[in-house]
């Protein structure tokens, strides 16, 4: 075999990823029909044909369109009835907008562990976490892979406990026939420059309960009652709300990367069904356990290696050298425990006061050490549904390759 390129010897990926645009000419069509109709903003027009394109799509009785995948969670929280003061559960392990949502609404995140083997929140480590202030416990399926919902759904039908499914990463994944955002009390999906379907920035909210959505819709929008002969000055502001309207222009977009998710689905699991089957066997690489009845969607392949010398960073460098970007954290933050807001409660960037609701919570840096375990071993190969098999032959040859001069 020949040498690592690190010293000297050619390179196992020596071409560039296929990344054409993810945009054509179906996004083009839509987003002239808004700018012919001279209507860019509202919640009807071309917001509403999406919301209903994806609830039937999802399988799912509603879906409300905002401006992001925080947006969503934040929305979603409070139809759900999340108060201030009250506790939400979740995973220091998911992106910060997870977090923001929670304390947007005053409500104290609180942080389970997660299973090493699934990478995803432990249910186990959630139950130990409940008090009688928590109010909804949110499930992220991290990497498109889907959480165990079964033990989350038993915990709140034993405790009246709300689930939100966090689904920024996991759009068209399925748990047990169904897709996820449709089996929880609601869920939060993005739609960034990331996701799988993305409109620049944005997201949406699902649920099948109908108090639930309208509250989403009225909260998205700054509870405006839209679509009734209302007299100039005559709005009722029943609560308080923002302004997350997404645009006609946005919500174009969305439709048309809609149509594409169940090829993208599809070939994504292609590609990673080539990973286990051929990587899995390489010593010291562990590969995450999918839950019964799961079908994952997919993102940057999360394994761990669990070898000694190299070390896991000096991997990188000769994966790198290969040709081959391999990222080394599940999440922008690796653990939100160990971040400074957490730790020193800093809620406001000009003021050291810790808001009342915040006050009397301390948190553990270690008190979540699977998470630091994972981040500390992990190893994202890369997938996307735009590689060729070409692109996917040469990741394979490059693992093999370093695997081989390392561990044979």
């Amino acid at each position: 075999m020949d040498p690592l390129a690190i010293n000297g010897g050619p390179k196992a990926k020596a071409t560039a990823y296929n990344r054409p645009n993810k945009y054509d000419n179906e996004e083009r069509t839509l987003l002239q029909e808004v700018m012919d109709s001279g209507k860019l903003m509202g919640t009807d027009g071309k917001v509403a044909d999406f919301e209903a394109e994806v609830a039937q799509a999802f399988g799912v009785n509603h879906a409300v369109m905002v401006t992001s995948g925080t947006a969503a969670l934040h929305t979603a929280l409070a139809a759900l009835g999340v108060c201030e003061g009250d506790e939400v559960i979740t995973t220091p392990m998911t992106d910060f907008g997870t977090t923001s949502a929670i304390l947007a609404l005053h409500a104290v995140p609180v942080f389970a562990d997660i299973d090493l083997d699934t990478r995803l929140l432990s249910p186990e480590s959630v139950r130990e976490k409940i008090t009688d202030k928590t109010r909804a416990i949110i499930t992220v399926h991290m990497a498109g892979m889907p959480c165990d919902l079964d033990p989350f759904l038993a915990l709140s039908e034993e405790t009246g406990i709300k689930i939100l499914e966090d689904c920024a990463q996991s759009h068209g994944a399925t748990y047990k026939g169904r897709f996820v955002g449709a089996i929880g009390h609601a869920a939060g999906f993005s739609m960034n420059e990331s996701k799988h379907m993305s409109t620049g920035d944005g997201g949406f909210v699902t649920t099948n309960d109908d108090q639930t959505a309208k509250i989403a819709s009225l909260f998205r929008d700054k509870t405006y009652l839209r679509g009734q002969k209302l007299e100039r000055g005559a709005q009722p502001i029943p609560f308080f709300g923002l302004n997350y309207r997404p645009t006609n222009l946005q919500a174009a977009i969305a439709i048309a990367q809609l149509h594409k998710l169940e090829h993208l689905v599809a070939r994504r699991d292609q590609i990673v069904r080539r990973y286990y089957g051929e990587l899995a066997d390489l010593p010291h690489l562990d590969f995450p356990k999918i839950a019964e009845g799961a079908q994952p969607a997919w993102w940057p392949l999360a394994i761990r290696y669990t070898g000694n010398t190299p070390t896991r960073d000096e991997l990188v460098q000769v994966f790198n050298a290969e040709g081959v970007p391999i990222n080394t954290s599940m999440s922008a933050v690796k653990n939100i425990l160990r971040t400074e807001i957490i730790q020193t409660k800093k809620y406001y960037p000009l003021s050291d006061t810790v808001p009342s609701f915040w006050k009397d919570t301390t948190y553990d840096p270690e008190s979540c050490p699977n998470v630091d375990t994972l981040q500390a071993t992990c190893l994202r190969l890369p997938v996307d549904q735009r590689y060729t098999d070409e692109d996917i032959d040469q990741t394979i040859a490059a693992v093999q390759k370093v695997w081989h001069h390392y561990f044979q």
